[in-house]
């Protein structure tokens, strides 16, 4: 937890402050008009889980927020906010009563709680028929649509009081300025978006047994949301009245900073999951297994997400169980980059799949669970370690083979979230991948994005300028480890269908 002084300059002027509220942490920004990062500050939290249930209070984000906003306007002497925006996790949601308080904690995305009514939801609606419409492949017990109908069913009282469903983008919105509205790339996250008419579908709502009117109104990514009310202004430490705009999905967000917008550029992103976006004008919505298709943060675009669920966190969980000897924090990932540098690519016929909570892509399968494989008394904790990160390069290479058979081209790959800060890490997916990965100037991509969408939302940026770009690191391929990674591919792999059958054995 704290903050991180990215020049040694003073700000001064305008400059547009942003909350990147993530799984387990926010991180608060400061962007000056040209997009150049001023400060950031990161306060972490923790979630409440018991079994598949993952949730955290609204106190939490609200806490998060107000410290590190204060943390980095410290960081940036006579830097004044003129406009801000938030972008979030996607699927997280509560219900609020008319006042906009949750009237219980968040269902955090990770929580997968409602799969009965997932199942119930997936007898009634087809699932051809939800994909092209939703663009999403399947009714989950970790989707919105399915938790609300969990909700009506295991929380009436909480659902009858309740006066909306908000999302967290869109309470956040609401805290500052009073008004219930949401924003387009969030709401895809649902499974209550349609994308052909760019709103609601409203049959897939009366499926979990709600209307439209339990929800927010819909805004265009990066239209003002209002203005900034006294009350959160004087908490957070900024002007009132300021512009609030509407940001974007954490995912859209960045994609957006990095330039992909076009089809040709991709970006992965290694943070809490692993998430690959590539933008298309106009997605295809094959049968059989369904690629996820989300709105763009610019209108008449689309991104295909091949997710899986845990990446970054893998490592982390990795850390925080069998490392507690290691430092806390960067120092922490560092110490574990060098013990990975110490064992050859391939881990010595060590295999690890990496779905500590299930697997969404390629294959669904929220049963799935993470298994090590190939262990020997030789084997070391850093063979371990270096099997967490080489899993992920696998999945991105199992994403890849997705975009191939879509038609969609992958000729610009762009790395985000902290798994780019590795370059042992970056260096293992290029060799993995044989692709080359390039990092973006900015550390901060999705805050980026969501910086750029206020911007353009209070007249800070002109409309369609794009004042970023520009590359800091660029990790080619060894092609000289390709046989290694091709028979540790084909492990892991053979490993995942090896233990499928086991997956609803217990």
């Amino acid at each position: 937890m704290g903050g991180t002084q990215i020049q040694a300059h003073e700000a001064a002027g305008r400059c547009i402050a942003v909350l990147d509220v993530g799984t387990t942490a926010v991180k608060a920004c400061l962007f000056s008009p040209s997009l150049e990062l001023l400060a950031c500050s990161v306060q972490e939290y923790a979630l409440r889980t018991q079994g598949e249930r993952v949730e955290a209070d609204a106190a939490q984000y609200k806490a998060a927020a107000r410290a590190g906003l204060a943390d980095a306007l410290s960081q940036a002497p006579g830097c004044i906010p003129a406009a801000v925006s938030i972008t979030t996790q996607g699927e997280t949601l509560t219900l609020a009563d008319r006042s906009g308080e949750p009237l219980r904690p968040f269902l955090v995305w990770l929580d997968s709680r409602a799969e009965n009514e997932a199942q119930a939801l997936r007898s009634v609606l087809d699932n051809e028929t939800f994909y092209k419409t939703t663009g999403l492949p399947e009714v989950t017990g970790a989707l919105p649509l399915a938790k609300l109908l969990w909700l009506r069913k295991h929380e009436p009282d909480t659902f009858v009081r309740a006066h909306k469903l908000l999302l967290l983008e869109d309470y956040l919105l609401h805290w500052l300025t009073g008004r219930f509205v949401s924003e387009k790339s969030l709401q895809t996250s649902t499974g209550w978006f349609d994308l052909h008419s760019d709103g609601l579908w409203h049959s897939g709502l009366a499926a979990a047994g709600a209307s439209a009117e339990l929800l927010p109104e819909l805004l265009e990514c990066g239209a003002p949301a209002g203005s900034l009310l006294p009350g959160p202004a004087a908490e957070l430490g900024l002007p009132p009245n300021i512009p609030v705009v509407a940001g974007a999905m954490d995912q859209t967000a960045a994609a957006l900073a990095a330039g992909c917008t076009r089809p040709g550029t991709v970006t992965e992103t290694t943070g809490t999951a692993l998430v690959m976006a590539a933008c298309t004008d106009a997605p295809m919505f094959r049968s059989g297994h369904h690629v996820t298709v989300y709105r763009h943060a610019l209108p008449d675009k689309y991104l295909y997400l091949p997710i899986g669920n845990t990446a970054g966190m893998a490592l982390r969980w990795f850390r925080d169980e069998f490392c507690r000897d290691l430092p806390a924090g960067a120092a922490g990932y560092a110490a574990l980059d060098a013990l990975v540098q110490s064992v050859p690519c391939g881990c010595d016929g060590l295999a690890f799949l990496p779905f500590l909570s299930g697997s969404v892509d390629p294959d669904a399968c929220p049963e799935a669970r993470a298994v090590f494989f190939g262990a020997r008394l030789s084997t070391t904790r850093a063979h371990f370690a270096r099997s967490v990160m080489e899993s992920v390069a696998f999945l991105l290479r199992d994403f890849f083979g997705m975009l191939n058979a879509l038609g969609c081209p992958a000729d610009t790959v762009y790395s985000l979230g902290g798994g780019a800060r590795s370059a042992v890490w970056q260096q293992i997916k290029a060799d993995a991948c044989g692709r080359t990965f390039r990092v973006p100037v900015c550390s901060e991509a999705t805050a980026m994005g969501a910086a750029l969408l206020a911007g353009w939302g209070s007249g800070l940026i002109a409309p369609g300028v794009f004042p970023c770009r520009g590359e800091s690191a660029v990790y080619l391929p060894d092609n000289a480890r390709a046989p290694a990674y091709d028979t540790a591919y084909s492990l892991y792999k053979k490993l995942y269908s090896a233990v499928k059958p086991l997956y609803n054995a217990f």
